[in-house]
């Protein structure tokens, strides 16, 4: 690989780093935008039969990704309890404007019978994960400060699903565990271990480090088994695929509003309570972060339409 494509590829990875620490917006979908989607599930799904090949490809997008990942979550961390409305506006607007991008794959389709019904159901399967996250109360942040041994072994079905945005584009897998309740866990028991490392008080680094291990092994084989299926897929039923990503990221816009951690914050609008800033203030300026973001979002994706144009 030369130089200059490497360095790009790392560029890619950086920005799949941050996209995936982010609710809201898709791993899959960054790596649609910078044109190294195809790329990447080629070479996990021939991971084994051409393994050089396949690393020389994933290595700088690991990379990238492990880059990006970490300043987003400690940024994040630090909004979650105290902007967390204005941070859900800034994830919408990045998702609405990426549906141009994902529309842009059917936009010549007519859609059949098939089409609509995928759209429906994977529609109505995301806002059902945020509505039965609000009525099930889910909260695991205490199984994170003192874990039993069997919360690591439901880390890894939960990485595994989590790691379907990272193959999938439009479907978040920041969104994903924010409606199945460990998102905030996760990133705030992280940063909280890390920052006692950093103080000289190693009592729970273990703990950490293993439920992270149990997650990534998660993430791992789901970024493997998935990347399959989504090449399969793709290559044979491409068109009902999009409609059902369609459906994904449109579901998932309302999921972002509705959901046990949101739904924790409007409690406490309504208990008097407010964040860094005053609710009248905060949600308004939502708001505007929705369009500001959408924009931002649409844009990134039209200049990299016209790179795509340019390499072709």
């Amino acid at each position: 690989m030369k130089k200059k494509t490497w360095f790009k590829t790392l560029l890619s990875g950086i920005a799949i780093g941050v996209g995936s620490a982010i609710p809201g917006v898709s791993g899959g979908t960054i790596a649609v935008i910078f044109n190294v989607y195809q790329k990447i599930i080629s070479a996990v799904s021939n991971i084994f039969k051409k393994f050089k090949e396949s690393i020389i490809i994933l290595l700088p997008v690991i990379i990238g990704l492990i880059i990006g990942l970490i300043p987003t979550i400690i940024l994040v961390d630090k909004c979650l309890e105290k902007f967390l409305f204005g941070l859900i506006c800034i994830f919408a607007g990045f998702i609405i404007g990426s549906i141009p991008k994902i529309n842009s794959e059917v936009k010549n389709v007519k859609p059949s019978k098939n089409h609509i019904i995928t759209f429906i159901i994977t529609f109505l399967i995301v806002v059902a994960l945020g509505v039965g996250s609000v009525l099930a109360k889910a909260d695991v942040s205490a199984q994170f400060a003192n874990p039993n041994w069997w919360f690591y072994l439901i880390l890894i079905p939960v990485g595994f699903v989590a790691s379907i945005a990272l193959v999938v584009p439009g479907v978040s897998g920041g969104m994903i565990l924010v409606l199945l309740g460990f998102y905030a866990p996760l990133i705030e028991s992280t940063v909280s271990v890390a920052k006692q490392c950093i103080h000289g008080n190693w009592s729970l680094f273990g703990q950490q480090i293993g439920m992270l291990a149990c997650f990534a092994i998660g993430v791992v084989g789901g970024f493997i088994v998935v990347s399959k299926i989504m090449n399969k897929l793709l290559t044979k039923h491409h068109d009902i695929t999009f409609y059902g990503i369609l459906g994904f990221i449109i579901g998932s816009i309302i999921s972002l509003f509705i959901n046990n951690q949101i739904w924790n914050y409007y409690k406490l609008w309504s208990n008097g309570g407010q964040g860094y800033l005053n609710m009248k203030i905060e949600i308004p300026i939502g708001i505007v972060l929705i369009f500001i973001c959408a924009i931002g979002s649409y844009l990134l994706v039209k200049y990299s339409e016209k790179n795509q144009i340019k390499e072709n």
